[in-house]
C-alpha cells in the first residue's frame, strides 16, 4: 500500500518512484516510452514484494491462530 501511494504521489508533482512512469506516459509516441514505463513499474513492484512479505510475516507472528482463522 505504501509503495502504491508513493507511486501516485508523483501524479501531484511530489517526489516518488512514480515519476518515471508518468514521464513515460507523458512522452507517449516516443521510442523509449515503453522502457520508461516498464522500468518505473518494476522499480515499484520489486521493492513492494519484500515489504508485503515482511508484513505478512509480522502478521503471522503477532496474530493468534484463533483470530486468523
Amino acid at each position: 500500500m505504501l509503495m502504491g501511494i508513493a507511486a501516485i504521489a508523483a501524479f501531484v508533482s511530489g517526489p516518488g518512484p512514480g515519476n518515471q512512469i508518468f514521464r513515460g506516459i507523458s512522452s507517449l509516441g516516443s521510442a523509449n516510452t515503453l522502457n520508461e514505463v516498464l522500468s518505473g513499474t518494476l522499480g515499484i513492484v520489486v521493492p513492494a514484494l519484500p515489504f508485503d512479505a515482511g508484513y505478512v510475516l509480522i502478521g503471522r507472528l503477532t496474530i493468534s491462530r484463533g483470530i486468523r482463522g
